[in-house]
């Protein structure tokens, strides 16, 4: 499979969102407004500027507006949802002058975004001067790869390292809002933006379609090019090479290329193993496309043809992967779901025609280890910032996430997972990632062609 969802702009028009219509990104702010109420103000800063030469932009930011620029804020009054975009200047930003938006820029940027003003980013103080209660995520920059947990917990153990004591940006933030504005009250806006992002637009979704068309052309490319002797960063390679070559993209998270026992290990990165011939490939990547990720796991032979084990109990996990697409639709609690796909797996481990044989005690080992199937929700980042009383309420229309059975198998030190990308639909889901095959018959014969 070849797609290319690369776009030729001018350096300017990449600094815009090309997914969003403003009436969308203005529709986000007036409901933003709506739950801070009357009397109170949301701050969310832009991502500040990072070394390198691929560009950064905070999740949060991004989501509200569209726009690309660094060192930028937005401050959204909840009386009426009034919305103000401080911005530096364009002296202050490096880069070709075709490539830059500052301040000076207001009149183009109020028309493409609809906000109600724009100034430079030394007017944020005067405009503060008047809140009394301020909305402000507590967290870190979410984006590039990095989800909000990451990002958290890596500043938390720099704050907390004795020789370190790096102050988290969102705490240096606050701290000098507190010291310029002693009155001022601050809460914590990520609960009220997270209860936002839980359910996608349309508009969402077509990006997430794409990402995970993405994601499924790396499982397929990567299925193609193993055999024998081909090293597990050969196809880390193959993943990267197709992000940025079809997606004009990098990576969503590290890839996981792992092979025979390293598949043991569900984070592993090392991917610097070769493959042998008998062993099973686990590969698990997705994209950071236009903020959005994709997330998907696919596990085949190095020799192409399926072991009698594997052919048994990835068997089992295949089908337990289709029993939890069948039963997934809006109204359901995720409990549900476990049960009755436990239920219906019991039978067809007792069905003397089963493919994969009796295989009773893994599902009971499954069922004790209480794993999330729909294991966490996928978005602005991999694992996105959303309500997580998702978990425990009937799922809803546009709710994306990872739905992901799996079990390890100790005495053979092996890791059996199949992992697709869903969106809850009206009458049931769609498999964002689907192009990627998952069924053995499927996955033989697209290696014996590749």
């Amino acid at each position: 499979m070849k797609i290319n969802l690369v776009t030729d702009l001018s350096g300017i028009d990449l600094l815009f969102t090309r997914d969003f219509t403003v009436a969308e990104c203005a529709a986000r702010r007036q409901a933003i407004a709506g739950k801070i109420g009357p009397g109170a103000h949301l701050l969310i800063p832009s991502a500040p500027p990072v070394p390198g030469d691929v560009p950064l932009q905070d999740a949060n930011f991004y989501y509200f507006c569209g726009l690309e620029t660094v060192h930028s804020y937005l401050l959204i009054d909840g009386k009426d949802g009034r919305t103000r975009l401080f911005l530096p200047a364009r002296e202050t930003m490096e880069g070709d002058p075709g490539d830059k938006l500052g301040f000076e820029d207001a009149g183009m940027i109020r028309q493409r975004l609809q906000v109600d003003e724009v100034f430079p980013s030394s007017a944020l103080t005067g405009a503060l001067a008047g809140v009394s209660h301020l909305y402000l995520p507590q967290a870190e920059v979410e984006g590039g790869g990095v989800t909000r947990f990451g990002a958290n917990a890596c500043a938390r153990r720099r704050e907390e390292e004795e020789w370190d004591q790096a102050e988290p940006r969102h705490k240096r933030l606050t701290r000098l809002l507190k010291e310029r504005f002693p009155a001022i009250g601050i809460a914590d806006a990520c609960p009220l933006i997270s209860d936002m992002r839980t359910i996608k637009s349309p508009a969402e979704i077509a990006v997430l379609r794409r990402a995970g068309q993405l994601s499924a052309a790396v499982m397929i490319a990567s299925m193609k090019a193993t055999r024998p002797g081909v090293t597990e960063t050969h196809l880390q390679a193959i993943a990267e090479f197709v992000f940025r070559d079809q997606g004009y993209c990098g990576l969503g998270y590290g890839v996981i290329a792992a092979s025979g026992r390293n598949t043991w290990n569900g984070h592993y990165h090392r991917n610097n193993a070769t493959l042998r011939d008998g062993d099973i490939v686990l590969m698990d990547c997705g994209p950071d496309f236009r903020h959005y990720a994709s997330d998907i796991a696919r596990i085949w032979p190095v020799n192409g043809v399926f072991g009698d084990w594997h052919r048994r109990v990835y068997g089992f996990i295949a089908a337990y992967h289709n029993t939890l697409l069948a039963l997934i639709r809006p109204g359901v609690r995720a409990a549900e779901i476990y049960d009755e796909a436990a239920r219906r797996m019991a039978r067809q481990c007792k069905d003397p025609g089963s493919p994969f044989g009796d295989q009773t005690a893994l599902l009971e080992q499954m069922v004790a280890a209480g794993v999330g199937y729909l294991n966490h929700g996928v978005g602005l980042s991999v694992h996105d910032a959303m309500n997580r009383e998702w978990k425990t309420q009937p799922l809803r229309e546009g709710f994306v996430c990872a739905l992901d059975p799996m079990v390890w198998c100790k005495p053979e030190h092996q890791y059996i997972r199949v992992e697709d990308t869903i969106v809850v639909t009206a009458d049931g889901c769609e498999r964002l990632t689907g192009d990627a095959p998952f069924e053995i018959d499927q996955i033989e014969a697209l290696m014996a062609a590749g």
